[in-house]
């Protein structure tokens, strides 16, 4: 039997040998899709001809249930059809790699011809002819990631990161260039952190506030969108983590420079709206009480919902609970795990506190005095602070 050339047949249950590459062919990609193949075959054509992916190696196969005619396949290696299908529907990008893997471990049979790869390579025999193929396969890795959404620098060190894990080669380090230069100098910082810089500091709520006063954002269905006048003052980070219906969870944070454009205090009723706990947490307006005779009706004040800060930044335990869906006792069972919280004092008497690993996901937060304590306040443990955490901490559930 010909080294060379094994059948799909002859291929059904082994893992793949060595020294031999599998191809795919764009009408299996086109399956794995659910797509056209006369789109997919297109698609791939354009590709290469951008220099995204290597030129396809073409084969006539005999068309499947016709006697005598014959099909043109595109066939790609495995990075070059990852590549093709984050252009075509990068939805698929996982079923793609999956049905690879299976591939290559001999769970699935392949379609098309497994050809032997070349043991003498002497076109590589050369830095230079090293650093060309290094090149090129830069330029695709690059393609593939822009296809999957990524830009800017996030678009280069994501292309970079995979290149060192795959192949043991790095652009950046190749160049000397261990990390990029930022396109803003300037760090950001969520409307909780612009407060505390504003003298007197300002509540989270009010920060808020003001930048919507000043019209560089707007609130759309219970969230803040910058406008465009404020989207040159902030950036949109996405979080990875969705909320329940489906929405992405994205963080807005504002450059320093923010501060020049924000009053420093809003008119008495919006600041009364914002700091006073009552009209926080009530729903409504508060109930009126008292007979027909009773000179001054007396108000009976809504009872406040407990442990739910509604803070724009940051979740308390009970927040963090609803937002994923489980109870506080999972919250803090898993917090406690990670070494995240730590309970302090004896029985029911004591209270949670952020660990040293916690402080670098969130802050002490008291709902009584509207503030923030640092870990270094001697009140941590007198005060009514809780633990509040950020977006970040959602990488743990």
């Amino acid at each position: 039997m010909d080294a060379k050339m094994l059948t799909a047949s002859e291929h059904t249950h082994s893992p793949m040998l060595p020294g031999t590459e599998l191809k795919m062919s764009h009408i299996e990609i086109a399956n794995v899709a659910g797509k056209r193949s006369d789109n997919v075959k297109r698609t791939i054509e354009r590709l290469a001809k951008e220099g995204a992916i290597a030129s396809p190696h073409i084969e006539e196969r005999p068309k499947q249930g016709v006697s005598g005619q014959f099909v043109e396949h595109l066939l790609l290696d495995r990075l070059d059809s990852i590549t093709a299908m984050a252009s075509i529907d990068g939805n698929y990008c996982a079923d793609l790699v999956l049905r690879w893997d299976n591939l290559e471990s001999g769970k699935a049979t392949p379609r098309v011809h497994l050809k032997a790869v070349q043991t003498e390579e002497p076109e590589l025999s050369t830095p230079q002819a090293m650093l060309e193929k290094n090149m090129a396969t830069s330029l695709r890795a690059m393609a593939f990631v822009e296809a999957l959404g990524f830009t800017g620098n996030q678009k280069l060190l994501s292309a970079d990161r995979l290149l060192k894990s795959q192949i043991g080669f790095s652009p950046l380090e190749a160049m000397g260039q261990k990390q990029l230069v930022a396109p803003v100098q300037a760090m950001t910082f969520t409307p909780t952190q612009l407060g505390q810089m504003m003298e007197p500091p300002q509540d989270p709520r009010q920060v808020n506030k003001l930048l919507e006063a000043a019209g560089l954002q707007i609130k759309i269905d219970s969230l803040w969108v910058p406008t465009d006048q404020g989207q040159p003052l902030c950036e949109i980070l996405d979080t990875g983590k969705a909320h329940n219906s489906g929405t992405p969870v994205k963080q807005v944070k504002w450059y320093q420079a923010v501060l020049e454009r924000l009053q420093p205090t809003l008119p008495e009723e919006s600041k009364t709206e914002s700091i006073d706990q009552d009209s926080r947490y009530a729903d409504s307006e508060p109930e009126i009480v008292g007979s027909d005779t009773d000179e001054k009706p007396i108000q009976r004040k809504q009872k406040r919902k407990r442990n739910r800060y509604e803070l724009d930044d940051y979740f308390s335990l009970v927040e963090l609970g609803e937002f994923i869906g489980r109870s506080r006792q999972h919250v803090v069972e898993v917090l406690e795990k990670h070494r995240i919280i730590k309970w302090t004092g004896q029985g029911k008497r004591g209270k949670y506190l952020l660990t040293d690993k916690g402080w670098q996901y969130g802050l002490m937060y008291d709902p009584s005095e509207i503030c923030f304590h640092n870990r270094n306040s001697k009140r941590l443990t007198t005060s009514n602070a809780q633990p509040v955490l950020g977006y970040d901490i959602l990488k743990f559930f």
